[in-house]
């Protein structure tokens, strides 16, 4: 299922793939970019292609790039793009 979601440029990308749903995350620059990105509509296009019988979105939010101390190890030079992601389950 996964095999050809790769590359193209596609910003969005399983995080988790199990057979009763996953998580997608998908690049955000600004919280505007949350609902009206182009990766969000590919990560919701992913989850229909996955729960053809529909799906319920558990929980969604910022996930972390890295861990706080890699962060203060690297003081800020892993870079400003930030990730959101989409828990769902299929019905």
């Amino acid at each position: 299922m996964i095999n050809g979601l790769i590359g193209c440029g596609q910003d969005a990308k399983f995080v988790r793939d199990t057979p009763a749903g996953g998580v997608v995350s998908y690049s955000i620059e600004t919280d505007s970019d949350v609902l009206t990105s182009p990766g969000r509509r590919e990560a919701l296009r992913m989850i229909k292609e996955k729960c053809p019988r529909g799906s319920t979105i558990v929980k969604e939010g910022e996930l972390p790039k890295v861990s706080a101390a890699a962060d203060r190890a690297w003081r800020g030079q892993i870079g400003t793009n930030r990730l959101w992601g989409i828990q769902f389950r299929c019905e």
